[in-house]
């Protein structure tokens, strides 16, 4: 009887034994799946400040989809805007007009097809049908599938930037397939694939678990579109955002004396200016523009609206640039005296008059970049002072109102080297017969000496034409350059790697990380 009850006793200690074995191992396995959930479950929240229509990558809003992280281009450009390797490994030119690209291999689209030579020709050929601009900036003549990673592109003439405008957001690579399925999203490569789409709202991303390279930190990205500046702030202070683009430069001493916020600034690729619509019967003559021209207080603007976060333009292209080495030139010719060249007399209120009228136009900005506004309110003080009465219309999209509607001069901003070269914004601006000419220049001299330019190989000699062009502009006055602005974001300081780069659509990227 005894034995038995020392049997049982034994067992029973050994099934505590067991048990508590497993219990810590359950436990052990719980910690385990804790921690893999919380490392594999993170998220983030950014703002951004526009809204894509659509996600169609070869329209104009091609560059909100660049930014969410999801598609990618044949070449990317490296903080110096040297082109580098992307969905194209290497490339090599055959000769003055034809290009072999080798692709990298073991790449799929987000709907698990694989991109070969004969998908990339499919989207690059939808994007050259659909963008005009695209089409003017690869100037493809033929595309030939060599082999599954080989594609051979020969264009019209000689493309010296045809390598830096495939990092172009409108060269995006897709499966075009998807494109026409009206219950999924497109398929594209990027680190991240798209989960959720609310039109003017959000824009949510899930981390791609079969992406060819470096997979993203982060398992989820709210992207939530915020045209307001003030409201993108209340966004971010309330916690409502990780992060947020775009940041006002009034707000920057605000969130520098929250130690919850990190400010993260970099010299911009991109000038603020005012647009002259050359068929407004006011801005038609030269004079008057000229007149206009000069009266803008561009340092005052510097450093009583930009809060010193930029710099006095003088040409559409940064100074960091090596084709923005632009000279100040100034005529020696009084507002007066310009006025008179065109008929204007000044009136007894102290108004310029001419065949009855007074001179009076409207100058129309937009809420998503505020600073916008606040330059408009400086220049019209200034212009009334000088007889000259202006009136600011808000509109909440300025390039379909510039589209759409009649207008006299429009407050603008616009990336002026997001290929890395001149080509594309001289190309899409100032080129007469381009659909993105919003203020109906034309110049023969000009399109001439752009048509060079694309012709131009030296870099050297690239980059002295591309001034050339410049200083032709500035003879015609299109535009008036105002400011070089400073990019300007905030996060709180848990976010990691999102960063404010020169270059604006490499935004939300696989290094963004949450702790």
């Amino acid at each position: 009887m005894k034995k038995r009850y020392k049997r049982l006793a034994t067992w029973f200690f050994l099934a505590l034994f067991i048990i508590a074995l497993v219990g810590c191992s359950s436990k052990e396995e719980k910690q385990v799946a804790k921690e893999n959930k919380e490392v594999g479950e993170k998220t983030a929240s950014l703002a951004f400040t526009w809204s894509p229509s659509s996600l169609d990558p070869h329209s104009e809003d091609s560059w909100e989809v660049m930014r969410s992280g999801t598609a990618e281009t044949l070449i990317k450009l490296n903080e110096d805007l040297t082109p580098i390797p992307w969905l194209a490994k290497s490339w090599e030119q055959v000769d003055d007009r034809t290009w072999l690209f080798h692709l990298q291999e073991n790449v799929t689209f987000h709907n698990g097809k694989v991109m070969d030579a004969k998908a990339v020709k499919n989207s690059l050929q939808r994007a050259i049908e659909k963008n005009q601009g695209t089409k003017d900036l690869l100037k493809i003549e033929s595309m030939e599938v060599v082999s599954e990673t080989e594609l051979k592109i020969e264009t019209t003439e000689i493309n010296a930037a045809l390598i830096s405008n495939l990092a172009a957001p409108g060269t995006i690579v897709v499966d075009v397939d998807s494109l026409d399925k009206k219950d999924t999203y497109p398929a594209f490569t990027g680190v991240y694939m798209i989960k959720q789409f609310n039109q003017d709202e959000s824009l949510i991303v899930n981390r791609y678990e079969d992406y060819w390279g470096e997979k993203a930190k982060l398992a989820e990205v709210t992207i939530k579109f915020i045209a307001d500046g003030n409201t993108r702030l209340m966004a971010l202070q309330s916690g409502d955002v990780d992060g947020a683009t775009d940041i006002s430069v009034d707000n920057i001493e605000v969130l520098e004396k929250n130690k919850k916020f990190e400010v993260l600034t970099a010299k911009s690729l991109r000038t603020h200016l005012m647009m002259y619509n050359l068929e407004s019967p006011i801005f038609k003559q030269l004079a008057i523009r000229k007149a206009v021209d000069s009266i803008i207080p561009r340092q005052e603007i510097v450093e009583g609206v930009m809060k010193g976060q930029g710099t006095v333009a003088v040409g559409p292209f940064s100074p960091v640039l090596p084709f923005g080495q632009l000279s100040e030139t100034q005529e020696n010719v009084s507002v007066e005296q310009l006025m008179h060249q065109d008929g204007w007399t000044k009136g007894k209120d102290g108004l310029w008059e001419k065949n009855g009228n007074v001179f009076e136009a409207t100058l129309l900005s937009f809420p998503q970049r505020p600073e916008l506004t606040v330059m408009a309110e400086v220049i019209q003080s200034k212009l009334l002072e000088q007889g000259m009465k202006i009136n600011i219309r808000q509109v909440e999209n300025i390039d379909e109102t510039l589209d759409k509607e009649e207008w006299d001069l429009a407050m603008y901003s616009m990336l002026t080297a997001h290929t890395g070269s001149p080509n594309f914004f001289l190309e899409v601006f100032y080129k007469s017969d381009s659909s993105s000419n919003k203020n109906h220049f034309a110049s023969q001299t000009v399109d001439e000496m752009i048509n060079q330019l694309h012709q131009t190989t030296d870099t050297k000699k690239s980059n002295a034409l591309a001034i050339q062009i410049q200083e032709e502009l500035g003879k015609q006055v299109p535009h008036s350059y105002i400011v070089y602005p400073n990019t300007v974001f905030a996060v709180n300081k848990n976010l990691k790697g999102f960063e404010a780069f020169s270059i604006e659509y490499y935004y939300n990227n696989a290094n963004v990380d949450k702790e």
